[in-house]
């Protein structure tokens, strides 16, 4: 968020009205997991961060559990992900096999174990809940293109099928929560061009229901908590093929909208326990912006740039926020450097001296003062 000498004035102004001094000091710490070329992709409860890094070259899956970084290797291939850890520190991704396919893995154990896929060549594992159920997308080799991929279910040994919306080539599977409720999206109907339509959905029951987000160009859910709340992406953007978050909330949709109404796309990726919401929202693109900037949404005060919450003299910049846990910790990616800088996976912590609401709400009225955020109700 960048601020002018006269929107530092304001702002330092309502940080100074009584029960807003604590926010005079950063929100959250930034501390670094893992190296150069790295990004985050989620979080436990207990504060273990999950992504990928750069190394020789090739991409590799990364853990960095209890302060200690351990690269997760491959299934014989050169590249690997790690998208999601529970809090039995189970990690699951894809990586490459030694024939040059993709395959879902779950990393347990200290080793990696490869999950298969529906009978196709490719497979990838998005998310695993605190029971080690999986669930993620693979193909079944019946499919009218390789593009297309069928949403998943893994346990006891064994990958299910989803299915799809009516008539759709495919679907995925993002989220899974610990009561057994998934989340993701389906193409319906034949493929049509230049647009094919792509649903939120959830899975559950073996149906696969649409949540009733707009129908025009994409949409999905990819973050669950265990009160049923979904967030993702639904296409109300008025931008082609951009998005704006979204949180859908017991049959309700609201639009989350943007950090900067003037650059027209947003998604979410997580929501924790107490509502909160992280995820990217486009910005003007600068030397120092990088075109997009994490966010931390509530129903208090909005959607928050992140930037807004740490230290400056870091001169870190939050790119993107991908995973939030009951503790408030963040899994981000963070770069410096400017336009040619190098950029970070990190874990945002609150800092020791945590806001009372009564903080927040000046927070949200020194941000609403200087006009730095918008607000989009759907």
């Amino acid at each position: 968020m960048r601020l002018t000498h006269f929107s530092r004035i304001l702002l330092a102004a309502a940080l100074a009205l009584p029960g807003a001094a604590a926010l005079a000091d950063p929100l959250y710490n930034v501390t670094v997991v893992a190296g150069v070329g790295s990004t985050a992709a989620d979080i436990n409860r207990y504060g273990d961060v999950v992504g990928s890094y750069s190394t020789g070259g090739n991409t590799h899956a990364f853990a960095w559990i209890g302060g200690g970084f351990a690269d997760l290797g491959t299934l014989g291939g050169l590249n690997s992900s790690a998208n999601a850890i529970n809090d039995y520190r189970q990690v699951v991704g894809a990586a490459g096999t030694a024939g040059g396919d993709s395959h879902a893995f779950v990393f347990s154990g200290g080793s990696l174990q490869d999950l298969g896929t529906l009978g196709g060549s490719n497979s990838v594992a998005w998310d695993i809940n605190n029971h080690g159920t999986i669930v993620g997308s693979a193909n079944t080799g019946a499919e009218p293109d390789t593009y297309y991929r069928q949403a998943f279910r893994y346990e006891g040994g064994s990958m299910t099928g989803l299915g799809t919306l009516p008539g759709g080539a495919g679907s995925d599977a993002y989220a899974i929560n610990n009561k057994g409720l998934i989340g993701g999206a389906s193409y319906q109907g034949e493929i049509t061009v230049p647009e094919y339509p792509y649903y939120a959905t959830f899975f559950r029951g073996g149906s696969v229901d649409p949540i009733g987000a707009p129908d025009l160009g994409n949409s999905a859910i990819y973050g669950l908590n265990d009160l049923g709340q979904a967030v993702g992406g639904i296409p109300t953007s008025s931008i082609a093929h951009a998005s704006h978050a979204f949180l859908y909330d017991h049959g309700t949709i609201t639009d989350l909208g943007t950090l900067d109404a003037g650059f027209d796309d947003s998604i979410a990726w997580d929501i924790n326990k107490l509502g909160q919401i992280v995820g990217t929202s486009s910005v003007q693109l600068t030397e120092t912006s990088y075109g997009y900037h994490g966010f931390l949404y509530d129903s208090a005060n909005g959607m928050v740039d992140l930037n807004a919450l740490i230290d400056p003299a870091s001169a870190w910049v939050i790119t993107d926020a991908q995973g939030i846990n009951g503790a408030q910790q963040i899994a981000a990616t963070a770069c410096r450097g400017g336009a040619i800088g190098e950029c970070y996976a990190v874990r945002l912590d609150l800092v020791s001296a945590v806001p009372e609401p009564e903080s927040w709400a000046m927070l949200g009225l020194g941000l609403g003062l200087l006009g730095l955020r918008s607000r989009r109700r759907a």
